[in-house]
């Protein structure tokens, strides 16, 4: 019997026997680097799709145009849900109620535009403070603004602004005409939320919509790009380290990945704490390895730092991820010390449980621990952390499989050279732990990609500068 099998780029045709059997395609599947929207509305009528779930819209001389009234979340919905992706847009307010009016891109919203979702905001008056916004719309129709900046000049009405925002998972970046104007990490991602526009008190017109799935996050730094904030234990500078409360002003500060240390109780939970003793952090004693879970959450891990944070407990791992997740931000998770299989078995299985593998990225001294997360998470991306540098880190990041190499500041600066090595093998470099402006534009210089810091607010705004 003789088959023969056609590809016509639209139906598979089989034949089989003398009969000729037609098959429809599988559906085409998303890469990065693919353009999965492009519109400049030369139809003349709403492209298909793209559901105008409330306001007035219309495609009007080549643009798409949108009204709304003063407070009304008028919105237009399309799209797919894509964890990693660039949303580019022609921007221009034809008529606003008054310069705080606003457009948005839609980052993440629902096809029938429910709250809760997630926005890129322009106002017209784009030089105020908050001129440029990352916000969200709550289920209970509240706002949680995780991001304000000002434009450099203000979009006004008549003008054609070019606006783009990067997606990766939690992390987005709002440019503004081409300019990167400010970070999120605060993003909080849903199972099935798709791109949208938006407009408020304004009549708006866009043009040339483009939304094109990006790779992965590789997490080194693009040219001229400013390197990646992460936050040493949280913010430990202001607030007492490794706890929520260092997290949480870590995350309002905007740092890009919040840093932790995990180990095991004795009764094998995971425990965000860096010592190997309770001693130095809390009002308890004796090795964290030796006390039970119960007992460790009955700890003062605040009082040492400040009154003020009397009270405040260590984390678990999956309390920690649990309010990543659910008010935004991503971690790079320090497995502390040696562990065996199982034990990083049950990190992987609180991640995966926390349903954050695609926030989480996983660093350690330790390569045994390394070599296991490899073997039980390949999803999962890896750094390892130096003292002093390896003769060959491409070598070694090869044979490990990692992501990042993550020296100390000291040792990269002592060896420049090692990052373009690095960085022509595809491996990031993130140096811990630097707190001087001096020592940043040192790293910044050699090329860094990302600066592990106790000072994570001072860090972002040197960024900025």
């Amino acid at each position: 019997m003789n088959l023969k099998r056609i590809s016509t780029g639209i139906a598979a045709l089989t034949l089989t026997g003398g009969t000729l059997a037609v098959t429809a395609p599988a559906p085409a599947v998303a890469r990065p680097g693919d353009v999965v929207v492009s519109e400049d509305f030369s139809g003349g009528t709403l492209p298909s799709g793209w559901n105008a779930v409330d306001g007035t819209w219309s495609v009007q001389n080549g643009r798409l145009v949108g009204t709304a009234a003063n407070g009304a979340n008028n919105k237009i919905t399309f799209g797919s849900r894509l964890n990693d992706f660039r949303f580019e847009a022609d921007v221009r307010f034809e008529s606003v109620v008054n310069s705080s009016r606003w457009a948005a891109l839609g980052l993440d919203v629902p096809a029938n535009g429910a709250a809760p979702w997630w926005i890129a905001t322009m106002r017209s008056g784009s030089t105020a403070s908050n001129g440029l916004e990352f916000a969200q719309r709550t289920a209970s129709n509240a706002w949680n603004v995780t991001k304000t900046a000002a434009a450099p000049y203000a979009a006004g009405t008549g003008r054609n602004v070019k606006v783009s925002v990067e997606v990766h998972g939690g992390q987005a970046r709002w440019s503004f005409d081409g300019t990167e104007i400010m970070r999120t990490s605060g993003l909080v991602r849903s199972a099935n939320g798709r791109q949208g526009l938006f407009v408020n008190g304004a009549t708006v017109s866009f043009d040339n919509i483009k939304i094109t799935e990006l790779p992965r996050n590789t997490h080194l730094r693009s040219s001229g790009g400013p390197v990646t904030v992460i936050a040493h234990r949280g913010a430990s500078a202001a607030a007492p380290e490794n706890t929520i409360a260092a997290q949480d002003i870590a995350r309002r500060a905007g740092a890009d990945l919040i840093e932790n240390d995990v180990q095991p109780s004795s009764d094998g939970v995971p425990f965000v704490l860096h010592d190997s003793t309770v001693d130095r952090t809390t009002d308890g004693s004796g090795a964290i390895r030796d006390l039970t879970s119960t007992h460790l959450k009955t700890l003062d891990a605040g009082s040492w730092f400040s009154p003020q944070y009397a009270g405040e407990r260590m984390p678990t791992l999956a309390e920690q991820l649990a309010d990543l997740r659910t008010r935004g931000g991503d971690l790079l998770l320090e497995i502390k010390g040696s562990h065996t299989r199982a034990q990083v078995a049950k990190i992987i299985e609180v991640v995966r449980a926390q349903q954050m593998a695609s926030r989480v990225f996983v660093q350690s001294f330790d390569t045994g621990s390394l070599k296991y997360v490899r073997e039980l998470a390949p999803e999962l991306p890896l750094g390892l952390l130096r003292t002093t540098l390896d003769a060959d880190p491409a070598a070694v990041a090869a044979d490990l499989g990692l992501t990042a190499y993550n020296p100390s500041a000291s040792s990269i600066l002592a060896r420049p050279s090692a990052i373009t090595a690095l960085h022509n093998a595809d491996i990031a470099v993130m140096a811990w732990t630097s707190d001087s402006a001096t020592q940043w534009t040192s790293l910044e210089a050699a090329g860094v990609d990302g600066i592990i810091t106790n000072k994570p607010a001072e860090l972002v705004a040197w960024n900025q500068n």
